[in-house]
């Protein structure tokens, strides 16, 4: 196989497919930042199914990334570690060559988006486990009374009702 014979046009359809779904997933990252704010567990379980979706989606068109990768250069008698996207792009027709980076650089944007959006949701979702662990204690240590003294002349202290039984 020759690098005439190569169809680049495969690899650009794959990063569009992988871009569009990247978008949707920054969208929805978006949305969940205001679920969680809202505390609205009903939409997080249903926005979390879909993002579940979308992952494995991602994860197939990955692999089909992968694999062209690693046809082309087996095809191309090239090492296989050296051939990434920047490698790629010098070996693209110049017809596809700057529809690729513009897909390619939409590509970093956006992962760069998500990943800001999700790193801000995970505080988010960790700010409001340690609200429901601060309520938990305080529930506990409200169910202990003060007994009385103790045969040695200290206070002792007694559980009442559990409302709790084990922390999360």
């Amino acid at each position: 196989m020759e690098l005439k014979d190569v169809d680049f046009g495969v690899l650009l359809k794959n990063l569009k497919e992988q871009l569009s779904i990247y978008e949707e997933l920054l969208e929805i990252a978006k949305k969940k930042t205001d679920i969680l704010v809202k505390n609205d567990i009903k939409h997080l379980e249903e926005i979390t199914a879909i993002e579940q979706e979308m992952i494995v989606k991602l994860g197939k068109l990955e692999e089909e990334r992968q694999e062209f990768i690693k046809d082309c250069s087996s095809h191309l008698n090239l090492n296989e570690d050296m051939v990434n996207s920047s490698y790629m792009i010098n070996l693209f027709p110049e017809e596809i060559k700057k529809e690729m980076d513009e897909v390619t650089g939409k590509l970093r944007s956006t992962l760069q988006n998500l990943d800001e959006k999700n790193r801000l949701n995970e505080s988010l979702i960790k700010s409001a486990l340690e609200f429901i662990n601060n309520s938990i204690e305080l529930l506990v240590d409200a169910a202990k009374f003060r007994a009385g003294y103790g045969a040695d002349g200290k206070l002792s202290e007694k559980e009442g009702m559990r409302i709790i039984d084990k922390k999360l």
